[in-house]
């Protein structure tokens, strides 16, 4: 009897080492799997469905899910996609576990994810020594593609372009001389969008009076505040997020502080103005979509997700939909779910037509398309243009 159960464990785990250490289910050109006739995509999403930025990390997985339902649901497409969410928890290290877990666990041909870029630098090395391709939609951090190899590619604007962008908003429709710049340390999203905003306005011959910092979970802008008013500057620039955006335009226009305030995509949110009220209205920010665009493919997806959300996506919705969709564009031109064949077709993405605008992916591996400028009304946001 003891012999018996000796046996059946050895076999148990030899099994287990078996299943582990199969091999990822990739499907070679031509072939097809299961009843459908189509290959399986398995794709890994690191999201942020709990902590602190978590209504971003669902947001954006409500636009994988409507993507994924629409793509899935199309005949035409040799290939299926199944998607394995993970939740990081809006920390780094987690991040980097959620990533390992989705390449050695659940086997995924793609990992997709995260929205911050501090996650997204924390999981983007496990990919890219797996040889997985890693496709972030929201991440802005420069040294996402600069520091990481051929298998991480990012499908939104870059730092590089959100802060030139709005300095030259500064300086050329604002008529801005000055500006106050506000930094959360220890933040690479808030540094890195600091450094390009302030390089652009001091070379167009803006000049920057003063560098505020402030760091994560902090609530007292007070002192901050007095130092604005008392330097005056034509214009704050803020890339920060909504919830804390919302705190340090509150208590800066409390002490009488008019000009306007200048931000980015982590604006973008209704609790930007359930948490700040009347002080955010008529500042301005740019971002990656606007459900106002009068874009076809826009005002589709708005119907979409109006249906089913009964409410308008925002950029982190649009910014989870065409990721998908990108994903779905390698897929069909790779023919098979092979990680390297994945690759090389996010490599080669070219006129892609999306919700955010066209998307060609560069050698960097970074995309080349447009901005949306938007201004901060009573409770919700104003499109005033795309470029």
């Amino acid at each position: 009897m003891r012999r018996t159960g000796l046996a059946l464990t050895v076999l148990l785990a030899v099994a287990a080492w078996v299943g582990c250490s199969a091999p990822r289910s990739e499907v070679k050109p031509g072939e097809t799997k299961g009843a459908s006739g189509k290959f399986e995509v398995r794709v890994g999403a690191n999201f942020e469905l709990s902590g602190a930025i978590a209504q971003w990390g669902k947001e954006s997985k409500e636009g994988i899910d409507l993507a994924v339902e629409e793509i899935n649901a199309d005949p035409a497409n040799p290939f299926r996609l199944a998607v394995i969410f993970e939740d990081n928890a809006s920390e780094d290290a987690k991040s980097k576990a959620a990533a390992t877990k989705l390449i050695h666990q659940e086997r995924v041909h793609v990992i997709v994810g995260s929205v911050a870029s501090n996650k997204t630098l924390a999981a983007m090395s496990v990919a890219q020594e797996a040889r997985i391709p890693l496709v972030t939609a929201h991440s802005t951090n420069v040294n996402i593609t600069r520091k990481s190899g051929e298998y991480v590619f990012r499908t939104c604007f870059n730092d590089e372009f959100q802060g030139p962008f709005m300095a030259k908003f500064a300086l050329e429709d604002l008529k801005a001389k000055t500006a106050v710049l506000i930094v959360q340390k220890g933040n690479a999203y808030s540094e890195g969008l600091v450094a390009s905003f302030e390089k652009t306005f001091v070379e167009g011959g803006g000049k920057v009076l003063a560098v505020e910092a402030y760091y994560q979970n902090e609530t007292d802008f007070q002192t901050m505040a007095v130092k604005i008013k008392s330097a005056n500057p034509d214009c704050v620039w803020l890339p920060g997020y909504y919830h804390e955006v919302a705190l340090i335009v509150k208590q800066v226009r409390a002490q009488g502080f008019e000009k306007p305030f200048l931000g980015t995509d982590g604006w973008d949110h209704q609790d930007l103005y359930k948490l700040g009220g009347p002080a955010v209205k008529d500042n301005f920010f740019c971002n990656h979509f606007s459900s106002a665009d009068s874009s076809p493919k826009v005002q589709a997806l708005v119907r979409k997700y109006e249906a089913k959300y009964g409410r308008k996506p925002g950029a982190m919705v649009a910014l989870g939909y065409e990721v998908m969709y990108v994903v779905a564009d390698a897929a069909r031109r790779a023919g098979s779910a092979d990680p390297k064949a994945l690759r090389d077709a996010l490599a080669t993405v070219k006129n892609l037509e999306t919700v955010c605008g066209t998307i060609t992916m560069t050698p960097e591996r970074e995309v080349s398309k447009p901005a949306v400028l938007l201004k901060t009304g009573e409770t919700d946001h104003l499109f005033v243009k795309r470029q």
